[in-house]
């Protein structure tokens, strides 16, 4: 049976996405903070009163699960196909996300592009001796006044990345989603003569890890040094808050595989990722800050 999930469930659904807590720590997050009363999307796979699988379409049709119960792969993709807002980025742990995918593209619309991502992990001990003079680069919070410049970045991320002008679909939507997260504290910068020449958002907390993103060097800054020195520096600090830092990239992304190694981050599992020619419902305020 496939239900919504309700905050009665949140013990059960931690206790089964923390049997492999650094393989989900977006819907660990998103549980642990309650999402389970205030957001929609979030589904359950109920097999003889136990939760076997969980699944989650966010509000713009970002997408992710995990799975303990073979039998649930098939009731979740005829669930997600039906779903007021169907996924348009199916992301998640190789193992589980490839299962699904064999159910899923029964429904999915056209694949724009398919990918396999690393995910890589850092921890005080793997922060490399040669980076650690990097802890004293002076990366701050971005301020209010920054937020245009952030936004123009991460549109051309999105662009270069995703291949996805997410911008262009809903550039106030888009804007402002960056907006909060600025007041909220999560982007960072390094600046180089008043200038932003590195930035990184620092998103999702759960127990085990924090996971980094949008990291991101103006394309005339690159080369020099500014994204080694800031990866390095902003895992520096989360590393005193958490034991790890966790982020991802495309496979063939070897610029940004050689910053992350280079800082000391290694592979620990990989993603596997889907953007389908899905609509983009209009962009609002992230719902799981």
């Amino acid at each position: 049976m496939i239900r919504e999930l309700t905050p009665a469930d949140a013990a059960e659904t931690l206790a089964l996405l923390r049997a492999r807590p650094l393989r989900n720590l977006f819907l660990d997050y998103v549980v642990s903070t309650g999402g389970l009363a205030r957001a929609s999307g979030l589904l359950g796979y109920v097999a003889d009163g136990r939760i076997g699988g969980v699944l989650m379409i966010g509000p713009l049709g970002g997408t992710t699960l995990e799975v303990r119960d073979p039998e649930a792969y098939a009731p979740l993709a005829e669930a997600a196909s039906r779903q007021p807002v169907r996924p348009r980025h199916l992301i998640g742990s190789e193992d589980v996300t490839e299962l699904f995918w064999r159910e899923y593209s029964k429904y999915a619309g056209s694949v724009l592009w398919e990918r396999r991502e690393p995910v890589y992990l850092l921890d005080a001990e793997g922060l490399r001796g040669s980076t650690r003079a990097e802890e004293n680069t002076c990366i701050e919070r971005a301020r209010e006044g920054d937020a245009d410049v952030i936004v123009s970045h991460s549109a051309l991320q999105h662009r270069e990345d995703l291949k996805d002008d997410r911008q262009a679909m809903d550039p106030e939507g888009f804007a402002e989603r960056h907006r909060t997260d600025v007041s909220n504290g999560r982007w960072w910068v390094v600046r180089e003569r008043g200038r932003i020449a590195f930035q990184v958002h620092v998103g999702v907390r759960t127990p085990h890890a924090t996971q980094i993103g949008g990291v991101f060097t103006p394309p005339d800054l690159r080369n020099a040094g500014h994204a080694t020195r800031g990866v390095a520096a902003i895992s520096a600090r989360l590393l005193k808050e958490r034991p790890h830092v966790s982020l991802f990239c495309a496979e063939d992304n070897t610029p940004a595989r050689r910053v992350y190694e280079r800082v000391g981050y290694r592979v620990a599992c990989y993603n596997r990722s889907w953007l389908f020619d899905e609509p983009l419902i209009q962009e609002s305020p992230a719902e799981y800050a």
